[in-house]
């Protein structure tokens, strides 16, 4: 097979994970060519979710030694074939699971760990990669009886890290998931009155914090992959500095203070925030000079190749460069970097299709795509060794850098890209989102490359120059400066709490908060004097975006909350419910014509839905799991979405259960105008009017938008539209489009108002 000619003409470096990576001579792999750093930067954490450590010694290296002795590529692909077929060569046996935890490098530092935490209120602890601070800290003080009656808490920014990472917690404390430890992430839960090491999602435990603004049953917070500085990270941070203050310290200096204070000691709370690439000393300084610690990780060398030219298709390269590492290399799994879940599909079944052809000598491919929408069976596949005489091939997002560890990774492709959701805000409330494909940073880049040396000396190939890397920013921008704030708005209203004058690291832009007050004020959630209402009180009851939590409780007053649920649902889901792609969807259209609602999307997802628990019921000829599976596939619906869809409904069903609300109530059969109604209430800042060119302009915005060629009113012209997003490309397009009249948007509260005024 030819070199990729991506590939051609690149020079290697030594990363020895330094922020600058050192130039070394020749590909060796001996230790002494690489310069030892006193400090590395980055690589990460949760190695613990390995489910077996990878290959074993006694392959060639990549200059054509076999154990020292020169070698022919044939004798290469000969060794790593070899390799292949034969487990004791290709994978090390797993140790039992008290000896891994023993074996970690934590462990040494164990006792230190704990009597530092035992001390201080707050602690920031740097771990390098491979440490094992994630899953076993919570058991280290959980043991040592620091956390007393309470729980230990977690928090992770995905929740595929926090459900991964409480089954391997699990494991090593031998009880069931749901038992001693637990997990809570968005529409699931397992947890029990017996749990006490709990991961969740950082925006879980900010919704906590509306019941009980103390977090009272917690005893430790960790405040894990802080680095990443989501939004919801920040927030919790804010409100654990002063949750600390009241419950370690007591609140005021009033008479009888001092008892007051006595009683809030009762129930002090200890914080420990956590990274491997954490600013100590910013967040030191931040929670008054709290104490850093740092504990050592486990990382082998890792050599790091640069493209000699920018590639402009990182997919098509990422491909080649697979295959090259695939005939040419040594046995171990190969890792690649991709922005988000298209990329990773489109590559998915190029790097199938070719792995067909490859001749009967190679050893066959593994891929395994791993992203946060993914279904939890089909996530733990990428934790269990290759299939006998095959390599994995895992195709992930940034999810792999941090949040979760895969065994048995020896080379990594990193096409140098992630994908970022920014936040466009007007002060008239109606900015928008996008999520757009960018270059990552210089910290990602070194995240990404340590993935290969985890297990022994690695290798990684990045699709870009090193003039790019050096060009690359540091560190991303906090979320906080740059999504939007009406959600965290809302719950921080809900406490009592002025965002603009709440003491966060990095302060929010004021046209982010303008933009979010005015949204707010729009959906009826504030007033005139920007004061939490009572219907913004409900909406924040429920686990949902601001606009469809105004559209579920418009759809009371409109009487089909029953029809608004199973719409709600379907757009809450982490995947897109219609699979199109240009080559079919012509025959998509076709297919789901049968679906298709006069008013538009939002009333053929209700069709959709309808028809899907018909045949979940056994009411169609399809029957059992393959069957809906069947029956999806030849309408190009996506399953999962509408699997997970249910189960998110019946969450919502149940909130709404606990606020005596009922939801059964039905707007009855081909009635639309309730349903369109109420989706208007909370898409209020996404409707737009139709222009005399065909085109239609936002109702409170500038913008000029087309409606998606994948809208059932693609080729309809009516008075008004409401839309879920806009799409950007060479023009702006609206995706999830329905028709409404004039008169209903005449009819809003908003538009009531200001007539008023």
């Amino acid at each position: 097979m030819a070199k990729v000619a991506a590939l051609k003409g690149i020079f290697n470096f030594r990363s020895s994970l330094s922020s600058t990576p050192k130039k070394s001579n020749g590909h060796g792999g001996g230790s002494g060519s690489h310069t030892k750093l006193k400090r590395r930067l980055s690589l990460i954490d949760s190695d613990e979710c390995a489910a077996s450590k990878g290959h074993g010694n006694g392959f060639p290296s990549p200059n054509g030694t076999i154990n020292g002795r020169p070698g022919s590529k044939k004798m290469r692909l000969q060794s790593a074939r070899d390799a292949e077929r034969s487990p004791a060569k290709g994978h090390k046996r797993q140790a039992p699971v008290k000896e891994q935890r023993e074996k970690l490098p934590i462990a040494l530092g164990r006792d230190a760990i704990v009597e530092e935490i035992r001390r201080n209120d707050v602690t920031i602890l740097v771990g390098e990669t491979g440490s094992g601070k994630t899953t076993q800290v919570p058991q280290y003080l959980l043991e040592a009886g620091i956390a007393g009656d309470g729980v230990i808490a977690i928090t992770q920014p995905r929740k595929v890290a926090a459900t991964s990472l409480a089954a391997r917690v699990a494991v090593e404390q031998g009880v069931p998931v749901g038992g001693l430890v637990g997990y809570s992430v968005r529409f699931d839960e397992s947890t029990s009155n017996s749990t006490r090491i709990k991961y969740v999602t950082d925006g879980m435990i900010i919704r906590e914090l509306l019941s009980d603004e103390l977090l009272s049953k917690y005893s430790i917070v960790i405040v894990d992959e802080a680095h990443e500085r989501t939004l919801r990270t920040d927030l919790l941070l804010a409100n654990l500095k002063s949750i600390i203050k009241r419950r370690n310290a007591g609140e005021g200096t009033s008479k009888g203070g001092k008892e007051k204070g006595r009683a809030q000691r009762t129930n002090p709370l200890k914080v420990v925030i956590m990274s491997a690439t954490l600013d100590a000393e910013k967040f030191s300084k931040y929670y008054g000079n709290a104490k850093v610690l740092y504990v050592q990780g486990r990382q082998h060398p890792v050599t790091i190749y640069h493209t000699a030219a920018s590639q402009q298709d990182y997919v098509d390269s990422a491909m080649r460069t697979f295959y090259q590492i695939h005939t040419d290399w040594p046995p171990g799994d190969v890792l690649i970097f991709l922005p988000g879940q298209e990329d990773i599909e489109n590559l998915e079944k190029s790097v199938e299709l070719y792995s067909k052809r490859l001749p009967v000598d190679i050893p066959g491919v593994a891929v395994l795509p791993m992203y946060a929408a993914l279904p939890p069976n089909q996530q733990s596949a990428i934790f269990a060794p290759a299939p006998h005489g095959m390599r994995k091939c895992i195709l992930a997002t940034n999810i792999a850098e941090t949040s979760i560890t895969i065994p048995g990774i020896k080379y990594v492709i990193d096409t140098g890209k992630c994908k970022e959701k920014r936040y466009i805000s007007r002060d008239t409330g109606t900015g928008f989102d996008t999520l757009l494909t960018k270059d990552i940073t210089q910290s990602s880049a070194m995240q990404r490359a340590g993935r290969a040396g985890r297990e022994g000396p690695g290798y990684c190939f990045r699709l870009y120059t090193e003039d790019a890397f050096k060009s690359m920013p540091l560190s991303a921008e906090p979320e906080i400066r740059r999504v939007t704030l009406t959600s965290s708005l809302l719950q921080l209203k809900c406490l009592g709490q002025d965002l603009e004058k709440l003491d966060f690291i990095d302060k929010p832009e004021q046209d982010s908060i303008a933009s979010a007050l005015a949204t707010l004020y729009l959906l009826g959630a504030l007033d005139d004097s920007k004061s939490l209402t009572p219907l913004g009180r409900t909406m924040a009851h429920f686990p949902l975006e601001p606009t469809y939590a105004r559209t579920l409780a418009a759809s009371f007053e409109h009487g089909c909350p029953s029809e608004i649920l199973s719409i709600l649902s379907v757009l809450s889901a982490s995947s897109k419910l219609f699979i199109d792609n240009t080559d079919t969807r012509e025959a998509a259209s076709e297919s789901r014509s049968k679906f298709r609602a006069v008013s538009g999307d939002h009333m053929t997802i209700l069709n959709i839905v309808k028809a899907y628990e018909e045949i979940r019921e056994g009411k169609g000829h399809e029957k059992g799991k393959a069957g809906r599976r069947e029956w999806c596939k030849r309408q190009f619906l996506n399953e999962r979405c509408l699997s997970e869809a249910l189960e998110i409904r019946a969450q919502l069903r149940g909130v709404c259960e606990r606020m005596k609300m009922d939801w059964t109530v039905s707007a009855g059969e081909g009635n639309d105008q309730p349903v369109l109604k109420s989706l208007l209430s909370g898409l209020v800042n996404q409707a737009a009017f139709l222009q005399a060119d065909g085109s239609y302009k936002q109702i409170m915005g500038p913008s000029i938008v087309k409606i998606h060629p994948s809208s059932s009113l693609c080729d309809k012209k009516v008075p008004v539209i409401l839309y879920d997003e806009l799409v950007y490309t060479s023009q702006i397009y609206a995706r999830g489009v329905s028709a409404i009249s004039r008169s209903a948007v005449q009819e809003l509260a908003v538009f009531k108002r200001r007539h008023s005024d």
